[in-house]
């Protein structure tokens, strides 16, 4: 039995409107769920309100209070998709400290742990289509209250083989481990953040950090001792400095 040319086109087109019969609807709504889903960017500015000098209130004893100032670096986090995205968290997942010849090093025991978001969310957040949310990445507190959360309240995890030092950057993570440091002295730095949703992909983004280890009352100023961005060139240009480069456990 032969077929003809028209047979063959016409055997074909059954096929094909069969396959799109039965797959096709299948197909439309994961294209739909894709076109709609929630997108998540992660977003740094030097400059206020992302980053700004505040107060806090430094608690020696239950009388015994103070306002003292404080530097908050944030991150912005995006929601720049069609729905919301449910149940997001943000990570610290990596640390690297810089050497003498600028090349980054893992800190080989880091182990990822959250940061805290800011205006009193929780652990888990929703994030809107178009809603912007800050959450708290680094913060300077002023050389004063450092040494009572050090010596007192013994909450800082300095790191290792590093020379005593009284003014840090502080990791604004939710929860301290002794195998990792929380707090960074006078050095170059890059920490790989990334925010997880319960219905979007992973958003990634590194940050390099170039700290002198000096506070300034003024933002501007300050801005150019401790020094973040999403672009390790940008960064790179606060590195012209003489600087002592942080030692690293088992580099």
């Amino acid at each position: 039995m032969t077929f003809s040319v028209a047979d063959e086109v016409l055997v074909a087109t059954t096929l094909f409107l069969g396959v799109v019969a039965i797959f096709g609807p299948a197909y439309a709504d994961k294209f739909k769920a894709w076109l709609l889903r929630p997108v998540l960017r992660i977003e740094f500015r030097l400059s206020p309100p992302d980053c700004h000098l505040t107060d806090s209130i430094l608690v020696l004893s239950p009388g015994q209070k103070s306002k003292e100032p404080i530097y908050f670096y944030r991150l912005r986090v995006t929601n720049i998709g069609k729905t919301q995205a449910r149940k997001c968290e943000i990570v610290i997942e990596g640390l690297a400290i810089a050497n003498e010849a600028g090349r980054f090093q893992p800190y080989p025991t880091y182990t990822p742990v959250r940061l805290v978001w800011g205006s009193g969310n929780g652990e888990f957040v929703d994030i809107n289509p178009g809603r912007q949310l800050f959450c708290d990445f680094v913060s300077i507190p002023n050389a004063a209250s450092q040494k009572v959360y050090r010596d007192l309240y013994g909450i800082y995890v300095d790191l290792k083989y590093a020379p005593p030092y009284d003014l840090g950057i502080v990791l604004n993570v939710n929860a301290a481990f002794f195998s990792q440091p929380n707090r960074l002295p006078q050095g170059r730095y890059r920490l790989d953040v990334a925010v997880y949703s319960e219905n979007a992909d992973k958003a990634s983004q590194s940050l390099f950090v170039s700290w002198s280890g000096a506070w300034k009352s003024q933002e501007h100023e300050m801005f150019r001792e401790c020094v973040i961005s999403t672009r390790e060139e940008d960064a790179r240009r606060a590195w012209d400095r003489p600087f002592t480069p942080s030692p690293v456990e088992g580099g």
